[in-house]
């Protein structure tokens, strides 16, 4: 029942599964790995969707109702932070550009109803950040790292201010000026997504991401990362993502490996489109796999690959575990942080952090 139970949490998303068809054996396994994944609130609005939130047992619902009220909630919060932060963002003259979780809420997207998210995320010009952090403090916005190694870390190597909360709200936001630490080896031109950046029509003032630029920031964030916590959550965002605008040109597939191209991103994006029509039958059409393959290759067989990213996008349940997960988990642990970060630097970063960090958060709490 175990593979199956993954099998049919796929199928239930990606609508090739009927609720009906599930039985209620399989429930059990399905709302543990949906939960470990942070999937129900989606699970339940695309049931609801499909019309067949009735078909599923009623001791099941109430889990996903839970889930629901979650992601109702998260809804609510960022619609408040949206309306605290335009003002601020009107004033100083720069452009509200949502990421991720929140720019799926501001796009209205059908496949993220029922997402749950905590942090917001924004993209901001570099040269304006410092005004900008100095206008949310002022505001109540403060960083939430305080050692001067952290801020030397975030402010100096990293693609994102150190994370700001707000002393009275709990919010957290963090403030990208890119999408990939700046020592990372694929370097996006940050320049070329401002250029690129739509207004949204459901905020005034509000803007996100280009639809190429959306995939590949959501494949990148994925397969460049050294956590994966959330991997499976953010593989149904690709999906949703691919499926939502792959309907709108004739020319999308091509248009977006040439976006790829144009940002040095195409890694990530390879990764993204080979995975999510391995796990949720995406329709990504055959050509565009080889033609990806023609414009870069990994340097381990691309088979290997696969095998190793199957055991690490799953959720992070014991019931989806395969054999090698474990050691799958911790190579591309190291993997992403090499991926980020040079040698001599990763190896001073690691070191400090394992040595020193521990002994400053202890004087931190005195103080």
């Amino acid at each position: 029942m175990t593979q199956t139970a993954f099998t049919m949490l796929c199928g239930l998303l990606a609508g090739a599964t009927s609720a009906q068809d599930v039985p209620l054996s399989g429930w059990n396994l399905i709302i543990q790995q949906g939960r470990s994944a942070q999937v129900l609130g989606i699970l339940r609005a695309r049931l609801e969707s499909a019309g067949q939130f009735a078909d599923v047992p009623e001791s099941v619902r109430w889990h996903l109702d839970a889930a629901n009220v979650v992601a109702n909630k998260n809804y609510r919060d960022a619609i408040v932070e949206i309306s605290q932060f335009l003002p601020v963002f009107k004033r100083l003259d720069i452009p509200l550009i949502l990421l991720k979780g929140a720019a799926y809420l501001a796009i209205d997207a059908s496949f993220a109803r029922g997402r749950a998210f905590s942090d917001l995320d924004i993209l901001v010009p570099e040269p304006r950040l410092e005004e900008l952090e100095k206008a949310l403090h002022f505001y109540g916005w403060n960083s939430s790292y305080h050692s001067k190694y952290d801020q030397k870390y975030y402010r100096q190597w990293m693609h994102e201010l150190p994370p700001l909360k707000h002393n009275k709200r709990g919010t957290v936001l963090d403030i990208h000026h890119t999408i990939l630490p700046l020592t990372a080896r694929l370097k996006p031109p940050a320049q070329k997504l401002f250029d690129s950046a739509v207004p949204t029509k459901k905020f005034d003032g509000v803007w996100t991401l280009s639809p190429h630029d959306m995939i590949l920031h959501a494949a990148t964030h994925l397969f460049m990362d050294s956590e994966y916590n959330h991997a499976f959550r953010d593989l149904v965002d690709i999906d949703g993502l691919l499926r939502l605008y792959s309907d709108d040109a004739e020319t999308f597939w091509q248009d977006l490996l040439a976006r790829a191209e144009e940002m040095d991103l195409l890694p990530p994006l390879i990764y993204a489109l080979r995975h999510v029509r391995r796990v949720f039958d995406t329709p990504v059409p055959d050509v565009v796999l080889r033609d990806c393959l023609q414009l870069w290759q990994p340097r381990l067989p691309v088979a290997q690959m696969d095998a190793w990213f199957e055991r690490i996008l799953r959720p992070p349940h014991s019931s989806c575990d395969l054999p090698g997960t474990r050691i799958a988990q911790s190579l591309f642990h190291v993997r992403g942080h090499y991926l980020r970060m040079p040698i001599r630097l990763l190896a001073y970063h690691l070191s400090r952090k394992a040595i020193v960090s521990p002994f400053e958060k202890e004087n931190t709490s005195q103080t």
